[in-house]
C-alpha cells in the first residue's frame, strides 16, 4: 500500500478504534446524541456499495475501462490502447489503492460492529449485516484475483485496531479457497435468527432493499460463478455446484434478483453512472465503441452472427451523425457508426470527435437511445441514471449454460435460449430504470427478438462443440457491454471466447476509404494480468517483484 494510502489507513483506523474502545458509560450525560462516537451501522452500507459500484463501473480512466479495451467492446487512444497497461497508470493505482483503502476497510470496519457481542449474549449483535459484509467482501476480493492474481488477502485488514502496511501477498489459488468459505459464513449468518438483537437492513440496502432471500441467491450465484472459473482446478467441486444447480430454483439468482447499483441523474451532487460522465459530459469523447464489437452486432464478422443484425444496437451505442459529414476525416466509419481502430496510429486517429464519433447508449450508462436522428448526445438531452451491472440474471443463466455445455447438470441448448431472451429484457429493463424522455421501444415480446434468437440457435444446431461454446461465451459478452467488463475478460482467458479483434491480421470491413484496412498494426502478447501498481511495490516491504503480464496469469488460467 502506497504512502497515501497509508495515511488514509492511520487516521481511518485511529478513529475507529477510539470509537470501538470508548465503552465507558462514565459521564455520559455529556454526550451528544448528534455526533456519535461510534459508526452507525446502519448508514455504512450505502456507501460501501457506492464505493465498489464507482471502482467497478464503466468509466474513463477505471479498471472496467482497462478490461472493457481488452475485450473489445471499447477502444481508445490512450495507453491501454494495443494491451500497453502499465503500473504506473491512473486506472491501475487509484483501482488498487480505492479498493483497499476504502472498499475493503469500510467493509471491515461494517464486519466488526456487526459481529460484536455488545450485550454479552454470545450472539453477534447484527447477524444479517455481518452476513452481508462478508458475501460482499468475498465478492471484492474475487474481483481483486481475477484482475491480479496474488494480491494483500490474510494480512491486508486483518485487524482494524493495528494495521498491517506491509502485508504479505498471498497465492491467488489459497485465496479462492477462503473465499468459498467466507462465501457460506456470510449466507449463515443471513440464516441465523438468534441474536437478541436482529436489526435488519432496509433502505440502506439500495441494492435488495434489505431482502435477505435475494442476499443469500447472490452469495450462492457468487459461488456457482467462482466453481465455473476454477472447472480443472483442485478447487473444483462437482457435487457442491450440482447441488446448487438441482436446488436453483430455491438456491441461485431468480428473475429480478439482478446485483445492479442505482445511479441518479442528479449533477450537484453528481450521482450519474461515471461512464455516462465520461463520455457525455466533457469536451472529447474518451470511450469509443470497437469497429469489432460493432460489426459482430451487425452481422457483419464472417465467423459468427453473420447476416442477422442485433436488435439492441440503437440501445448500445448512439450515432451523432446522420447521414452527415464528420468534423474531420474519420478513421472508421460504417455508416453513421464511427469510431477508430484498436492499437492504430494512423493519421486520422487523433482528430476531434466530439460531436461526431458515436457513443456509449442508454444500455450501458443512460445515454442516448439511437433513434437515427443524429445530433450531439450532451448532459441536457440524456440522464446518465442507468445502473452498474455487477452481476445480472442473465449471466447467472448463461454460467449454467456453459457448465450444462461441460456436463454439469441441465440442457445448455434450453438454457443459452433462455439466458439471450433474458439478456434481451434486462436491456427494457434498465430502460425502464432510467428518466429517459425519448420514446424507447420495448424488446421484450417484439418479432425482431424472436428473429434473432431463432438465427442464434440455428446457428447453435449446426455448429460442432467448440463452435457451440463460443455462441454461449459470445452471447454472454454481447449480453455484458457496459457492465462487468472484468467477468468479460475472465472469461476470454478461461475459455478462449469470444474471438476477439487481432490487430495483427484481422481487418474491419469499414474504414475511411471502405478498404477496412487498419493504418497500423500492434504486435504485442495477449496480457493474462494486471501488472500491480507502482506504488505498492515502491512502499511495501513484502511486495513481490513486478510480474510479467504476458505470461503470469490466474491459477484457474489453464
Amino acid at each position: 500500500m502506497n504512502l497515501i494510502m497509508k495515511n488514509k489507513i492511520i487516521v481511518l483506523f485511529s478513529v475507529i478504534f477510539i470509537s470501538l474502545s470508548s465503552c465507558s458509560d462514565f459521564l455520559d450525560i455529556n454526550q451528544d446524541p448528534n455526533v456519535p462516537t461510534k459508526p452507525e451501522i446502519e448508514k455504512l452500507l450505502p456507501g460501501i456499495i457506492r464505493e465498489v459500484g464507482d471502482i467497478f463501473s464503466l468509466r474513463f480512466s477505471g479498471i472496467n475501462n482497462v478490461t472493457a479495451v481488452y475485450v473489445h467492446h471499447l477502444t481508445t487512444r490512450e495507453s491501454i490502447d494495443a494491451y500497453q497497461v502499465k503500473a504506473g497508470d491512473y486506472a491501475i493505482r487509484t483501482s488498487w489503492d480505492a479498493t483497499y483503502v476504502e472498499s475493503l476497510a469500510d467493509i471491515e470496519v461494517l464486519m466488526s460492529l456487526a459481529e460484536a457481542d455488545g450485550d454479552g449474549d454470545g450472539f453477534k449483535d447484527y447477524a444479517a449485516y455481518a452476513g452481508i459484509a462478508k458475501i460482499f467482501k468475498a465478492y471484492v476480493y474475487s474481483q481483486l484475483v481475477d484482475l491480479w492474481g496474488d494480491i494483500p488477502f490474510s494480512e491486508a485488514i486483518s485487524d482494524i485496531n493495528s494495521p498491517n502496511f506491509n502485508p504479505v501477498f498471498d497465492d491467488d489459488e489459497q485465496i479462492y479457497a477462503a473465499l468459498f468459505s467466507l462465501l457460506e459464513e456470510g449466507i449463515a449468518d443471513l440464516q441465523d435468527d438468534t441474536s437478541n438483537n436482529f436489526l435488519l437492513p432496509a433502505d440502506d440496502d439500495i441494492i435488495y432493499g434489505g431482502s435477505i432471500n435475494k442476499w443469500i441467491r447472490f452469495a450462492n450465484t457468487v459461488r456457482l460463478k467462482l466453481y465455473n472459473q476454477v472447472r480443472g482446478t483442485a478447487l473444483w467441486n462437482e457435487s457442491v455446484v450440482t447441488s446448487l444447480l438441482t436446488n436453483k430454483g430455491d438456491s441461485l439468482m431468480a428473475e429480478g434478483g439482478d446485483f445492479w447499483m442505482p445511479y441518479g441523474s442528479s449533477n450537484a451532487p453528481d450521482n450519474r453512472h461515471p461512464g455516462f460522465v465520461s463520455d457525455y459530459e466533457g469536451s472529447q469523447i474518451s470511450m469509443y465503441c470497437s469497429p469489432w464489437f460493432y460489426e459482430i452486432l451487425n452481422g457483419e464478422n464472417a465467423r459468427i452472427f453473420n447476416g442477422i443484425t442485433d436488435p439492441r444496437i440503437p440501445y448500445y451505442f448512439y450515432n451523432q451523425l446522420s447521414g452527415d459529414d464528420s468534423e474531420a476525416p474519420p478513421e472508421y466509419r460504417n455508416g453513421d457508426f464511427m469510431s477508430i481502430y484498436f492499437g492504430s496510429q494512423g493519421i486520422n486517429r487523433d482528430h476531434s470527435a466530439r460531436k461526431s464519433a458515436t457513443q456509449v447508449g442508454i444500455y450501458p450508462v443512460g445515454g442516448r437511445f439511437d433513434d437515427g436522428r443524429g445530433g450531439s448526445g450532451t448532459p441536457d438531452n440524456a440522464t446518465g441514471d442507468a445502473p452498474h451491472r455487477f452481476l445480472s440474471y442473465s449471466d447467472c443463466l448463461f454460467i449454467q449454460a456453459e457448465l450444462a455445455h461441460n456436463g454439469v447438470a441441465g440442457d445448455p441448448k434450453a438454457l443459452l435460449e433462455e439466458a439471450i431472451t433474458k439478456s434481451f429484457e434486462q436491456v427494457d429493463k434498465v430502460v425502464a430504470m432510467t428518466s429517459t424522455t425519448q420514446e424507447v421501444p420495448v424488446l421484450k415480446g417484439s418479432d425482431e427478438l424472436s428473429d434473432y434468437v431463432g438465427f442464434v440457435m440455428s446457428e447453435y444446431d449446426s455448429g460442432d462443440n467448440n463452435k457451440k461454446l463460443e455462441i454461449i461465451m459470445t452471447q454472454k459478452w454481447i449480453s455484458m457491454f457496459g457492465g462487468n467488463e472484468t467477468d468479460c475478460y475472465t472469461d476470454y482467458r478461461r475459455t478462449g471466447y469470444p474471438v476477439l479483434f487481432d490487430a495483427n491480421n484481422d481487418v474491419a470491413s469499414g474504414g475511411p476509404d471502405g478498404s477496412g484496412v487498419v493504418p497500423t498494426r500492434v504486435d504485442r502478447d495477449y496480457p493474462l494480468s494486471m501488472p500491480y501498481a507502482d506504488t505498492e511495490l515502491d512502499t511495501n516491504d513484502n511486495a513481490p517483484a513486478q510480474k510479467n503480464i504476458t505470461t503470469d496469469g490466474i491459477f484457474w488460467d489453464n
